[in-house]
């Protein structure tokens, strides 16, 4: 009888699945009761209470403040300092000038994407999305859906994504018990 170490298809998704947590738990900043989220401008792929939801989950003493990229707020109006900053303005959306800038001044910490202006370098955390091209996907809200995910994995954030059912297996996992012994 070999000693077969292969693991099935489910048994791999929830070890990736149990590697993405731990990674994402690595990047959680510590004491943070004030969150700041820039929505981005291209695609609001997670609602915005949803949003609060995941980040109230990571970091439960936080208040949770949403911007446009134009420096509108979204809600109650934001205070000068903030302990961590969300950035989803991706490349090529309209922001003010140096509004990257001002954000950085404001944050203790900055976990964004590399949209211009020197992000990479005033940032504490980007994502490059040209760097890892080959990674994201080619359509629009898809591509977007899975940048913010790692933006706010960067963050310390874990987005668990509820819609995404797996497949019926009802008929199938009969086929594959062993079979029963009459007496």
């Amino acid at each position: 009888m070999e000693n077969d170490l292969s693991t099935d298809k489910e048994s791999e998704e929830c070890l990736a699945q149990m590697v993405e947590r731990e990674d994402v738990t690595s990047h959680r900043v510590a004491g943070v009761k004030c969150v700041l989220i820039v929505l981005s401008a291209r695609g609001m792929v997670f609602d915005k209470e949803a949003l609060r939801q995941q980040v109230f989950l990571s970091y439960p003493d936080a208040l949770v403040f949403f911007e446009t990229t134009a420096g509108n707020t979204l809600g109650p109006s934001c205070p000068d300092s903030v302990d961590l900053l969300i950035d989803f303005t991706g490349p090529g959306q309209r922001q003010k000038l140096f509004y990257a800038k001002k954000l950085r001044r404001r944050a203790r910490i900055a976990v964004g994407r590399n949209a211009g202006f020197f992000r990479k370098r005033i940032y504490d955390r980007v994502y490059d999305e040209v760097e890892n091209r080959s990674a994201v996907p080619l359509e629009l809200l898809a591509s977007e859906r899975f940048v913010q995910k790692k933006i706010l994995e960067l963050a310390g954030v874990g987005f668990v994504q509820a819609g995404e059912t797996p497949p019926d297996r009802g008929k199938s996992i009969a086929l594959e018990l062993p079979g029963m012994q009459r007496l």
